[in-house]
């Protein structure tokens, strides 16, 4: 049910979208972008950005997050072609792309997927898109026929006139369709009128993950493309020292020993050969005195957040101190969560391909703009020469969202040797040790209760790691996450 993901991205959608001018017009719909100019490898004409209908009906449907495994991918669809009225069974989801989200000044809005957060951000905005798409269809239709638009009626992807019995498929209208504004305000189903929103239809993704053809960013495969292995300091924050490239660069296979701040990678002619010369790598790592940290020092660390006087308090209600030491009885308990590694089944990988003025970088991701910023960052080049290629990815759960280093890396090793495509992936090992990991917390509970067993009052203190502290500051209200 899906289009294919295989790689390159750009030439097989280009190659997609030429057959495709050649059945007609075709209508796609979303936010209006006044004065937006096309991209030159544009073949058709676009009018907004969710959703292209074909002259053959197929409908496409651009997904901004990303499919992790938990059914975005058809989830999102869902949404809009609930309120388009089209036959599910002609819907395919693509990913939208990074670049045009950009370039057309952040169009899709947010292509962060995490946090459960992708259907019920997206649901507003996705609904209208698919309503739009309806109106704007019924009324190409009202004005080929020259009636109102209130005596027609879309379903299954056909517009009908019964009065007249005439009826027009959607692929028959979308060129016309297209040609007409954006309705800013569709009108919405009821809940009571969702024929698609709440049922279970097969999902895009399962066929091909199932029968071993999906390509995920570990799948890639470029022509002439190199591949790396890597091993980076054991220790957070420490720095490479020394490598010994003489002891592997004569190895077979190898092309390359490239070494950045805390890491070294070799780049061979097949993965096996990388890894296995990665490890033969003599290698010396300064810890930067962080070596001596341990489970236990953490644990003690995190513990002094739970008497520190200067906290800042969340919510207060009442006089908790009075309460207690009113209390018949004080129940007390700590409850610790350790820092947890993702441990995503697809280790992190990513394939870039670097010249002088153009990167493009193919990664299973939870956030686009972060792999793109994170590309121009480590190519120096501006976020308009950089090329997402955004691919499922083999799990996710946080780790392939605010942290990609592996991006950074892939695109700095592939630096050196610039025009050969080559595909880092970490090892299960290196992926294990280098988990940007959960957030370790603690949190203490003290209640208070009364003779007759009633509950007088509660104190909760929290001790943890704060992502909002240390990357989304947004978030962050007088100190408190």
């Amino acid at each position: 049910m899906t289009t294919s993901t295989n790689v390159p991205r750009n030439e097989a959608r280009r190659a997609f979208l030429v057959k495709s001018a050649a059945l007609g017009g075709s209508l796609i719909v979303g936010v209006h972008v006044p004065g937006f100019a096309l991209a030159a490898d544009a073949v058709e004409p676009e009018l907004t950005q969710w959703v292209q209908i074909l002259a053959d009906d197929t409908v496409i449907i651009r997904i901004a997050r990303s499919e992790l495994g938990q059914g975005s991918f058809t989830g999102l669809a869902m949404l809009v072609a609930e309120e388009l009225q089209c036959d599910w069974n002609k819907v395919r989801s693509e990913y939208a792309s990074v670049n045009d989200h950009l370039r057309r000044n952040r169009i899709y809005g947010q292509m962060t997927t995490g946090g459960s957060r992708a259907i019920r951000d997206s649901q507003d905005y996705l609904r209208k898109a698919g309503a739009a798409a309806r109106e704007m269809l019924m009324s190409a239709a009202a004005a080929q026929w020259n009636v109102p638009v209130a005596e027609l009626d879309a379903q299954l992807g056909v517009v009908r006139h019964a009065k007249s019995g005439r009826h027009a498929r959607y692929g028959e209208l979308a060129g016309a369709a297209a040609k007409l504004e954006v309705p800013k305000s569709p009108k919405l189903k009821a809940p009571s009128e969702w024929t698609l929103i709440g049922t279970s239809p097969a999902r895009f993704d399962i066929p091909a993950k199932t029968n071993g053809t999906q390509i995920y960013a570990a799948d890639v495969r470029l022509p002439g493309m190199l591949h790396a292995a890597i091993v980076q300091c054991p220790v957070f924050g420490g720095r490479l020292v020394r490598a010994d490239r003489d002891a592997v660069t004569g190895r077979r296979g190898v092309k390359a020993v490239v070494a950045g701040e805390d890491w070294v990678a070799v780049v061979a002619d097949n993965w096996w050969r990388a890894q296995q010369a990665i490890l033969a790598l003599p290698v010396e790592w300064d810890d930067a005195g962080n070596g001596d940290v341990s489970n236990d020092a953490i644990t003690k660390f995190i513990h002094t957040g739970l008497e520190a006087a200067e906290a800042p308090v969340a919510r207060r209600d009442g006089d908790v101190g009075q309460a207690l030491a009113g209390a018949a009885k004080v129940l007390e308990a700590e409850y610790y969560a350790p820092f947890l590694n993702h441990a995503t089944m697809e280790p992190q990988t990513a394939t870039a391909l670097v010249t002088d003025d153009r990167v493009e970088v193919w990664v299973g991701t939870q956030n686009g703009e972060t792999s793109i910023a994170a590309a121009s960052e480590a190519s120096g080049l501006p976020l308009d020469k950089v090329h997402v290629h955004k691919m499922h990815a083999g799990g996710g759960f946080g780790r392939r969202g605010l942290y990609n280093e592996y991006v950074k890396q892939a695109i700095r090793i592939a630096q050196t040797m610039p025009g050969t495509p080559v595909r880092l992936q970490w090892s299960r090992e290196e992926d294990m040790r280098q988990g940007r990991y959960r957030p370790v917390s603690m949190t203490r509970m003290r209640a208070g209760i009364d003779a007759q067993g009633r509950w007088t009052g509660w104190h909760v203190r929290i001790a943890e790691q704060s992502l909002a502290a240390a990357a989304l500051t947004q978030f962050l209200k007088d100190g408190v996450d």
